[in-house]
């Protein structure tokens, strides 16, 4: 499938949701140099497009529209929006590994995230309802727009995500509870009671009842290491594994052909010699 959208081609390389009412791809464009990636949204409703339009525009707030472009297709009304790498916050995120400081950092991150994007209230809403959140390495935070906007709500504003978001964060603090964390008893005790309407006072709160950032230990700084590049390391250790496997294939062919191992002649001859004195004389 592919879409033109002014100067823009692009080509769709996976789907992320077909649903009733809209669906969304993540699309290459093929006119760039180096083919960035975009997500598209395609609703198929022409009254849900006019109203999701009005929406993400900024028209309510006079804010930037959080969308590239917008277009129209055989298939409805289109809206490219950037591509957010997929990785979920509940597939990287290692509660009870991270220690209370690292817990309360994403925790900041997440809500300085909600604070400063450009999507309007009902689809941050939906993007955190449908758990669009995702942990870079550096333990940021993105929020993506691949959503079912079957359940958008035109009137959510900023305490029903505000409200939203504290429990979130709760149950991501929820592991560290027996520590005495401050900040997962405060929220507990704020959620309870309703008390959060701004953003700004769920980042107070959390920012202030945080735990002061220690000193990690060489150990969880080696953990830590090895958590943040898991990926490359078992590669590396893949690709180590098939040379010394190839290796062991082409000694038990030689073994069984010429009754010897070359590449082993080479650790063989250098004890041959020690200093002035051939061990073969």
């Amino acid at each position: 499938m592919r879409y033109q959208v002014k100067e823009m081609s692009l080509e769709s390389i996976r789907e992320i949701y077909i649903g009733s009412v809209n669906d969304v791809y993540v699309c290459e464009d093929l006119s760039s140099s180096g083919h960035d990636y975009y997500t598209v949204m395609i609703i198929k409703d022409h009254a849900l497009a006019k109203e999701f339009l009005h929406i993400v525009s900024g028209e309510n707030n006079g804010s930037k529209p959080c969308y590239i472009d917008v277009f129209t297709c055989s298939q409805g009304f289109g809206l490219v929006f950037e591509y957010i790498k997929e990785r979920y916050l509940e597939d990287f995120y290692m509660g009870d590994q991270f220690t209370l400081s690292v817990c309360e950092t994403i925790c900041v991150n997440l809500i300085i995230e909600c604070m400063s994007t450009r999507l309007p209230y009902p689809l941050l809403y939906l993007c955190l309802q449908q758990k669009q959140i995702h942990m870079r390495m550096d333990n940021s935070i993105q929020l993506g727009c691949p959503l079912d906007i079957s359940d958008l709500d035109r009137t959510i504003g900023e305490e029903a995500c505000v409200g939203l978001c504290a429990t979130i964060l709760r149950d991501l603090l929820v592991s560290k509870a027996r520590q005495k964390a401050d900040s997962y008893q405060l929220l507990s005790k704020k959620i309870t009671k309703g008390s959060y309407t701004h953003f700004k006072d769920l980042y107070y709160d959390v920012k202030m009842a945080s735990e002061e950032p220690k000193k990690r230990n060489l150990l969880l700084q080696i953990r830590g290491f090895f958590y943040r590049n898991q990926k490359v390391i078992f590669r590396i250790l893949l690709y180590l594994s098939i040379v010394l496997f190839v290796l062991a294939v082409i000694g038990l062919i030689f073994q069984l052909t010429t009754g010897d191992i070359p590449f082993l002649r080479f650790f063989m001859n250098t004890f041959k010699r020690i200093g002035t004195e051939s061990l073969g004389q």
